[in-house]
Parts: structure tokens; sequence; C-alpha cells
């Protein structure tokens, strides 16, 4: 029974994962298929989306056949599609596996609940373990998929689930079994006489809305905009699930669910209030605001989902409703926060380069050769299309001259000082809406009381 557990646990953790594992591999993506932020940011939306589309559907599935037979296969059907996207050498393929993926993990991760309520023998701690383990999943994805892009690469983000993904289906053989042999499909279905718990689900929405911020915008903001690596920005980011597992051990001596919602609301909120209003580009201004976004995070979830599970008969269904009310949030918010932040770090850009080029007629580099560096500068920025350009190319060789080479450095230092400050300013309007969003939820944490649907 604990092996079983275990292995469900470790199923909605991985599937859960997906939704945020590739977010630091976007920017190894972007370059390699030569595509745009917009494009590349359909690596997390088509997965999201796929996801709220097919967990209601997904559950009814595992409620007809059974849970274990539904877990085995989605299990096998997300783990073809992580072999899909860790072989893919074009843009569409690789969307085309996350789909797959998506689909099979939303059956998986569904069963899964209606599982661990009959191998825990109680619906509150498989209720408990199942919010656990897919917040655990998502809080270290990130970190874990920066890690393996600077060690080995984007694609063994993908490769590897394949057989993580097939072993966690082999403690269920048992379960299918028995199915096979004695499953019956419920004469009548009691959802029918159980509707989703509205008010905790459209929170839920609304705080996965502000959730793409806090993952996808630090990524890029920490890589495309200051220059980190994936593994620096790994470390930088795992701030936030260390704060989250504290958040979790904060949140059980909170008895009331509406309390932890709120409490969790307001912190994530501030936290990525914080982020848009970042003083200056500096790894050391991100760290701080992590901390309460982090915490809220995981209380705010963890209570939602409970709401939204309490008392309600058909647990993989509900968690269906629940899976995708989160994963519809997160597709809102990467569709409204993305072209708001690409149209700001195109204006930011144009003026920290307009900012560069009164550096450059400024400094003492000789005539001839501040027109040759501006052309070699432009050249460098339009070829890189739509991101924080790295300018650097454009200055070498440095002249020899030590003299000469000072002023080169001084132009250099000058110019990627002011790409840093509009990467800065670019994502502040999408943080600050992102907190909005988090701190909209409370409205519907409010009405829980008096709708409790």
């Amino acid at each position: 029974m604990r092996l079983r557990t275990i292995a469900l646990a470790g199923a909605v953790g991985l599937v859960l994962a997906d939704s945020s594992i590739v977010v630091l591999a976007l920017p190894e993506i972007f370059r390699e298929f030569d595509t745009t932020i917009a494009g590349v940011s359909w690596v997390l939306i088509i997965f999201n989306l796929v996801l709220a589309l097919t967990a209601v559907p997904g559950a009814r599935l595992a409620r007809r056949f059974g849970p274990g037979r539904s877990a085995a296969v989605g299990l096998a059907v997300f783990a073809g599609g992580s072999l899909v996207c860790g072989l893919a050498t074009d843009l569409g393929p690789l969307l085309t596996g996350r789909a797959v993926q998506a689909a099979g993990g939303a059956v998986a991760v569904t069963a899964a609940l209606e599982l661990m309520a009959v191998t825990l023998g109680s619906d509150r701690r498989a209720v408990a373990t199942w919010v656990g383990a897919g917040a655990v999943g998502a809080a270290v994805g990130p970190g874990l998929g920066g890690v393996l892009t600077e060690l080995v690469s984007w694609q063994s983000i993908f490769l590897i689930q394949v057989p993580v993904a097939i072993l966690a289906g082999v403690p269920l053989r048992e379960i299918i079994v028995a199915e096979t042999r004695e499953w019956k499909v419920p004469d009548q279905d009691p959802v029918t006489n159980s509707r989703p718990h509205l008010p905790a689900n459209i929170a839920l929405g609304l705080v996965s809305a502000a959730i793409a911020a806090t993952l996808f915008l630090i990524v890029l903001l920490l890589i495309e905009g200051w220059r980190l690596t994936p593994i620096e920005a790994a470390i930088v980011v795992t701030v936030l699930p260390i704060s989250a597992l504290l958040g979790s051990r904060l949140g059980r001596s909170i008895d009331s669910v509406r309390l932890r919602a709120a409490s969790g609301a307001i912190l994530l909120g501030g936290g990525l209030a914080a982020l848009g209003l970042l003083p200056d580009a500096s790894v050391a201004y991100v760290i701080p605001p992590q901390i309460p976004a982090g915490a809220g995070l995981a209380l705010v979830l963890s209570a939602l989902t409970e709401a939204a599970l309490s008392g309600r008969s058909a647990a993989a269904v509900h968690g269906g409703w629940t899976i995708a009310a989160r994963h519809a949030g997160v597709v809102l918010g990467l569709l409204i926060l993305t072209p708001i932040f690409t149209h700001q770090l195109d204006v930011q850009r144009d003026e920290a380069l307009d900012a560069g080029t009164a550096i450059l007629l400024e400094s003492s580099i000789d005539p001839s050769e501040k027109l040759a560096l501006a052309a070699r500068v432009s050249d460098e920025v339009a070829g890189q299309g739509d991101r924080v350009p790295d300018i650097a190319p454009a200055f070498e060789p440095l002249p020899a001259d030590p003299a000469e080479q000072s002023a080169w450095l001084s132009v250099l230092n000058g110019l990627e000082d002011q790409l840093d400050r509009a990467a800065t300013h670019a994502f502040s309007s999408s943080f600050l809406l992102a907190a909005l969003f988090a701190l909209l939820a409370l409205i519907p944490i409010g009405m829980t009381r008096r709708l409790d649907l």
C-alpha cells in the first residue's frame, strides 16, 4: 500500500511538474527553434490548455473504465508524449507532444485521486496527499528543468520523464488485474447530484493566472533580460519552492480554510507587486519577493483545492474540475500577460538603444570606429529578433591598445546597463497585473460561505 501511495503521488507530481518544468528551458528552445517569445510561450500554453479541457472528461473516463486501468493508460500516453517532445526538432512536433502529454496526464492525475481514496482509506488524507504531491511537483519543476537544461540539454527534461512515468505505473498492476476481472460501470453517477464548487474554482483560476507570472516572467527576466544561465536562474528560483514548503507547514496551523486561502492570496499578490516595483536590475532584489509569493502560493492552492473537494462525491471528477480551473487560469494569464510584456519589451529596448547611442557618441572612441561599431551593434540587435539583445559579440575583438580597450568596455558596460534597466521595466506592468489577479481571488474566496455550491 505504501509503495502504491508513493507511486500515485509521484505520478501526480510528475504530471503537474510538467506545467512548469520546461520554463527554464524556454529561452534555449526560443533560440534553437528561432521563434518568438509569443511562439515559445505556446510550449506552456498548449500543455495547460489541453490539461484544462481534458481533466473533467478524463475523470469521467476513470470512473467508467476503472481508475487503475485509466491511470496506467494515462501514464503510458504521457510517456509517449514525453518521448515525442524529447525527439522534437521543430516547434510543431514539440507542441504536438506537449498536447499528448497533457491529455494522458489529465486522466492519470484525476484517476490517482480516486485510487488514493481507496488506498489510504480516507478521503481527507487522499485529498491532502494529492494536493501536496501536485504542489511539490509544480514548485520543484522549474529548478529541476533549469539544472537539466544546463548540465545536459532541454530535451533531457522530457526524455527522463519516459521511464519515470512507466515506473509510476508498475505498482498499479494488481489493481489493473482486479478491475479487468470485476470492474462494473457505476449504475448512477453521483456527479449529477453534486455540482462543482464555483467560488473555489473561480478563485483557483485567478490565482493560477498569477502563477503564470510567478514562473514564466521571472525566468524570462533572469535569462533573457539579465542574461543568467539556466542553472544560475534555477538557483535563484529555488527560493520559490522552499518558501512554498514552509508555507505548507504554516498552513497546517490555520484551521480556517477561508482564512488560509485569503492569507495566501494576499501574500502572493504582495510578492508579485514587489517584483513589479524592482528598483534595479539585481538578482538580490528578486529573492525577497519570492518568499511571500511562494508561501502564499502553497497556502492558497491547498486551501482552495480542499474547499473545492470537501464533502463532494466522485472525487476524481471534482478533482478534474480543480485541475481544469487551475490550468485554464494559467492559460488566461499567459494569453493576457505575454503580449503586454513583449510590447513593453520592444518599447523599453528601443529607448535603451537610443540612450546607448548617446553613450557611444559621447565616448572617446575614434569617430571612424564609432560608425563601424554602431553598425555592428545595430546588426546584432536586428539579428536577435524580439528578445533583449546580447550586444557583447559586436564589441569583439576588443582593441589591443589598453586606452582604446577601456573606452570600448566603458561603452559596452553602459549599453548593457541600459538594456538591463529596460528589461526590468518591461516586466513591471505584467508583474503588477499578475498581482491584481491574485488579489481579485479574494472576491470569490469571500463568497465561499454564502455561495457554497
